[in-house]
């Protein structure tokens, strides 16, 4: 797709260049209100809506008003942080600029990693309501959970590549607010009407709440795996706990049903089992994209060959010493702040995977160096005398959310096998064992990423004429200060 799209954009001649996609038919104005919009303003690229052609099918309509659906996420009434691929115009020179589409992404997510790149770049994108295409839904569950599993494999690409736009359990966070006719969660609060203050507003205006996404959360992938599984299958040699497993399962359901309810579909295109069907896909399409997000995860290596080379030059063998802090004495008038700036813009040149302190963070940086294994890396300045500071860099290591996902997913599996069969064969109660032997291998894993940061820093901190100060010295100031405090 991005290749397509970057042929298309090297043989444009014109100053724009508009894209939508194979299954979508563009409304005759398209063009007049897309492009119009975009002369008049100062942004650098334009988009609008992508609506249901009247023709398309009743299934194409329940796929329309479920979860997953191309959307638009605005951050006021005309700027919008992300607008979708299959209606956007650019400026020729603002794509030359960030080097088009990155050619990695080929089913999904190239529009996601261009409004992205532009922002970074600091550029604006505006959102038209006239400039708008009828898009062509898939008429089949089939198709739609392919089309939802494409989407996983993109965001696994995304969060390699942009991990700050995502959180811990790899949900996108947007800054901006999504618009979309798809169930995008169950509302809970009934609709706002501002008046003005004293009732003096010219125009009373109805807002809709925001979807309550912590029931949604009832829905996902993480969700079924990490709770309603270990619920059902320690249900069966601890039977008092079935209860709760298919309380769990039942809210799950109860949320589906509560987002089909509440769609939103075109009589014309409603059938006696559009709802039941929709219901059916708000609850099928969490676990086919986030199964397809985590194996495009696991696919994907994440530790650059620079810090495996690093390691072999430097000589750096593993003793055994603690790599959860490491230090450094400066000399020149470094300030903390300036080698935090140094150790980001390393990170970026050697394309590691790092998320930046964005101000609400308890790290400066956290870096997802492994597949398992994540750390978060910290810094304080102590200051020991003018123009001399001492660097603490405090390294976090953690495991990964697939880690932890395997782990106790291996766990649930392994008790359920030893609750139906262990009266038969007492001995499959060796079957735990290998848990502690998989936690062993991602304890290892993030020793190794440890590793890769500490030798990282030694080789920042050599081309800054910082001196590290040596484990033993470290140790001796620790016991010292111990010492002193008691």
């Amino acid at each position: 797709m991005s290749i397509a799209r970057n042929t298309g954009i090297a043989a444009a001649t014109g100053a724009i260049v508009a894209f939508t996609d194979s299954d979508c038919r563009a409304d005759e104005d398209w063009l007049h209100y897309l492009i119009g919009d975009l002369l008049n303003s100062d942004l650098a690229g334009m988009g609008g809506h992508n609506l249901l052609p009247p023709e398309d099918s009743w299934v194409a309509a329940a796929v329309m008003v479920s979860p997953g659906g191309p959307a638009h996420v605005m951050l006021n009434d005309r700027e919008a942080e992300h607008i979708p691929g299959c209606n956007m115009a650019f400026y020729k020179w603002a794509l030359d600029e960030v080097h088009g589409f990155d050619p990695v992404y080929r089913k999904a997510g190239d529009d996601v990693d261009m409004c992205w790149r532009l922002q970074q770049s600091g550029y604006r994108i505006g959102f038209t309501p006239g400039g708008f295409v009828w898009h062509y839904r898939r008429s089949t569950v089939e198709a739609y959970l392919k089309q939802q599993a494409g989407y996983g494999e993109a965001e696994a690409l995304l969060i390699a590549k942009h991990p700050e736009y995502f959180n811990s359990a790899g949900a996108s966070v947007w800054r901006g607010r999504i618009y979309s006719p798809s169930s995008m969660g169950v509302v809970v609060r009934r609709s706002v009407i501002y008046h003005g203050p004293f009732g003096g507003g010219w125009f009373q205006t109805l807002y809709s709440p925001p979807p309550a996404f912590a029931l949604m959360l009832a829905t996902s992938l993480e969700y079924h795996l990490l709770v309603t599984g270990p619920l059902i299958v320690l249900s069966v040699p601890f039977h008092f706990l079935w209860p709760l497993g298919v309380a769990s399962l039942c809210l799950s359901l109860s949320v589906c049903v509560a987002a089909a309810s509440q769609a939103q579909i075109e009589k014309p295109k409603q059938r006696f089992w559009s709802r039941p069907l929709i219901a059916l896909l708000t609850f099928l399409q969490p676990i086919a994209r986030g199964w397809a997000r985590y194996e495009g995860r696991l696919r994907i290596n994440a530790t650059p060959a620079e810090g495996y080379r690093r390691i072999a030059s430097l000589a750096y063998i593993d003793r055994g010493e603690p790599l959860d802090e490491v230090q450094y004495w400066c000399h020149t008038g470094m300030e903390r702040v300036n080698f935090v700036y140094a150790i980001v813009e390393k990170l970026e040149a050697e394309k590691w995977q790092h998320r930046p302190d964005t101000g609400w963070n308890e790290f400066d940086v956290e870096i997802f160096g492994t597949r398992w294994s994540r750390l978060q890396l910290s810094t304080v300045a102590e200051t020991v005398e003018k123009g001399h500071q001492l660097f603490h860099c405090r390294l976090n290591a953690g495991w990964s959310l697939p880690a932890n996902v395997l782990f106790w997913s291996a766990c649930g599996l392994e008790l359920l096998l030893i609750g139906l069969v262990v009266p038969a064969l007492p001995w499959l109660w060796m079957l735990l064992l290998t848990l502690p032997l998989l936690g062993l291998y991602f304890e290892s894993e993030k020793r190794t990423l440890q590793r890769l940061m500490v030798a990282f820093l030694d080789d920042l901190a050599a081309k800054y004429e910082l001196t590290k100060v040596p484990f033993e010295k470290m140790r001796e100031q620790k016991r010292q200060a111990a010492a002193r405090e008691e």
